[in-house]
């Protein structure tokens, strides 16, 4: 409550700190992807929303390069699933909330 209220005054708070950066990023980003300004991550992001089946294409062609040894097979990757346990770090969970954060900002 205390973030929703200082990120709506604009008040600058450490509970308010990541989401303010965040949202300036966002900002700064469609802003580049609009206009002719560019730099290092909007370059990126520019990219793949010209062609984003491209990034899919070289995530297929790194695992089909390496060697078929070290490539497991379906049946390891799903005994692998099954011993690992269903819990999630606390880590992990604000890794992907900010990724679906990013992801949902275009």
């Amino acid at each position: 409550m205390v973030t929703a209220f200082s990120i709506a005054i604009a008040y600058p708070t450490l509970a308010a700190a990541p989401h303010i950066f965040i949202n300036a990023y966002k900002n700064v980003l469609s802003l580049a992807i609009e206009t002719d300004y560019s730099f290092p991550n909007a370059d990126k992001v520019k990219e793949h929303l010209e062609d984003p089946n491209k990034f899919a294409v070289a995530a297929v062609t790194n695992v089909s390069a390496s060697d078929s040894e070290s490539v497991p097979t379906a049946a390891a990757v799903e005994e692998e699933k099954k011993e690992e346990p269903a819990e999630e770090s606390d880590d992990d969970m604000i890794v992907g909330c900010l990724i679906k954060l990013k992801l949902s900002s275009f």
